[in-house]
């Protein structure tokens, strides 16, 4: 994004030079002759689009030629550096680099230098002249075709909203009179109802409201769950005038392009200047994901049944340790490994041996112990010699204990101290009641506060994360032409505290900010992140047994 001062310097009836400044701010300002260009020169020897002020791989900006000229000391240039001092003929207009303010990134004057000769400005008079002695049928007729305007486009379309009985009447139909006013097509989301106009402008000559809107998502989470931050920062904040609408950044009627903007533009209002929107935040300024999005913050589960969580920046790399409960080596499960029948038994795993995708963003289901380790790790379960085998119940530890109690009551405790070092601790960690006291139990396990139930041990609560990065969304079906450990390092990991998320850094591999580069994909903040539902988490589902 280029945030430009513009000086346009002219001089008064005394010659003495007059400056008006105006910022601009776009990601490439266009200038020409054409009504659509940035920087608007309307003067007959500039290009209807003349030349682009962009950034350029070098991150410098670049004047570049497009339909005209560039003229710097005498010479034709197509591409010149904007630096300070720097002067550029454009056409008869001198650009000229000035020192730049803090707040922009690059401010230019403007100078008309070459004056129009006399003579054309006598032909441009003439020819400005109206036409005379236009024929009595051409004004009857031009006449008859503003009558027929105004009766199509006007007069119909009124009556349709100003008369009750004729409003009835045309609501059944498929089309309106109004429809006549309708500025483009209708996106499919609202095809259902798009040809009645009254659904969404209310009032007559009024544009559309958020409350006509919320009419039918009444659902739809807010930007900000703080809802005195929400109402200061959209409804009370110098940067929106009288507040920001839901049509700002859901433009109806311009299919097939999507309702949504995905520009980064509306985001940066707030964003390039945080501290400006709300003092007290702790959000650093983003402008572009390319240049000065900072490190990706992990979503760490902190509770078991209450959804505690604490959000960690990927810099800080001693706390992003995983305390789930298991113990997990991703090493040993990839690629050939020994399976559970002898020597001979080697298997090739992959990730989608236990990670089995689901909907059509191809997120992951939760690990189960009964589809994907009871295959390889059944043996865990069993105990006691071969002609007299004890298998207990993957679950509850009273459960196990139970089973235990009515196969083998007099070997209960061997068994038990088998299963506990052996057994359920091959895969778990083990809150030993033995070792403890009550009070240390109290403060260790978030499951079970004492020992009074008779068991020994219990099996430490599973706090595995289903959703890493809670406050944006990642569609892994776009990614499915890439390996899983192109992004996801666990070829190497001994431990189930390693956390093998994907950083800024691995993204940037092929994606870009909002301007496409060179093998990179452009990304905006809507490819990451969901405007409505930014402080929402993913609800993660519930471990199967």
């Amino acid at each position: 994004m280029i945030n430009c001062l513009l000086i346009k310097i002219s001089h008064n009836k005394r010659g003495m030079p007059v400056r008006s400044y105006r910022t601009l701010t776009a990601e490439e300002l266009s200038i020409g002759r054409g009504a659509e260009c940035s920087i608007h020169l309307l003067d007959p020897r500039i290009s209807m689009h003349h030349a682009v002020i962009k950034r350029l791989d070098d991150e410098q900006l670049h004047l570049v030629a497009v339909n005209g000229e560039l003229e710097v000391d005498g010479a034709i240039l197509q591409n010149i550096a904007l630096t300070h001092g720097t002067q550029v003929m454009i056409g008869p207009f001198q650009l000229r680099v000035e020192p730049a303010p803090p707040d922009v990134n690059i401010a230019v004057s403007l100078t008309l230098v070459h004056l129009l000769p006399d003579d054309f400005q006598d032909l441009k008079a003439r020819t400005h002249e109206p036409l005379r002695g236009a024929s009595t049928f051409k004004k009857r007729l031009a006449l008859a075709l503003v009558a027929f305007i105004a009766l199509i486009f006007l007069a119909l379309p009124l009556a349709q909203n100003l008369i009750p009985n004729l409003h009835a009447t045309m609501a059944k139909l498929p089309l309106g009179f109004d429809r006549a006013w309708s500025p483009g097509h209708i996106s499919n989301s609202h095809l259902h109802f798009g040809s009645q106009c009254f659904n969404c402008h209310e009032v007559l000559t009024q544009q559309v409201t958020d409350k006509a809107c919320i009419k039918c998502h009444s659902n739809v989470a807010p930007h900000i769950p703080n809802p005195k931050l929400q109402e200061q920062v959209f409804n009370h904040n110098k940067l929106f005038m009288d507040g920001i609408r839901c049509a700002e950044c859901h433009r109806e009627h311009k299919s097939p392009y999507p309702l949504a903007r995905q520009d980064n533009s509306t985001c940066v209002r707030c964003h390039g200047n945080i501290k400006a929107v709300d003092s007290h935040t702790k959000l650093t300024n983003i402008h572009d994901f390319d240049r000065d999005h900072p490190a990706f913050k992990l979503t760490f589960l902190t509770g078991d049944k209450e959804k505690k969580i604490e959000r960690i920046s990927q810099t800080d790399k001693a706390r992003l340790v995983e305390k789930s409960g298991i113990k997990f080596p991703h090493s040993q499960h990839f690629g050939k490994v020994q399976g559970p029948n002898g020597i001979w038994d080697v298997r090739e795993m992959t990730c989608t041996n236990c990670h089995q995708q689901e909907g059509k963003e191809m997120r992951f289901k939760p690990v189960s112990y009964n589809r994907d380790c009871m295959t390889c790790h059944a043996n865990q379960l069993t105990m006691g010699p071969p002609e007299a085998l004890i298998t207990v119940p993957h679950g509850s530890e009273q459960n196990v204990m139970n089973a235990l109690k009515v196969q083998a009551p007099k070997q209960l405790a061997h068994y038990s101290e088998s299963l506990k070092t052996d057994g359920c601790a091959y895969c778990h960690e083990i809150n030993d009641f033995k070792a403890k006291t009550k009070t240390e139990v109290k403060i260790d396990s978030k499951v079970k506060t004492n020992s009074d139930d008779g068991l020994p041990w219990h099996v430490a609560p599973l706090n595995i994360n289903q959703d890493w990065f809670s406050k944006a969304h990642f569609n892994h079906a776009s990614h499915q032409t890439q390996k899983c450990q192109s992004c996801h390092a666990v070829e190497e990991s001994d431990s189930s505290a390693d956390v093998a998320m994907p950083d800024r850094q691995s993204c940037l591999r092929c994606h870009s900010g909002n301007s496409p580069k060179p093998k990179r994909i452009a990304s905006s903040c809507m490819s990451c992140h969901d405007f409505h539902d930014s402080h929402v988490m993913h609800e993660s589902l519930p471990v199967p047994k």
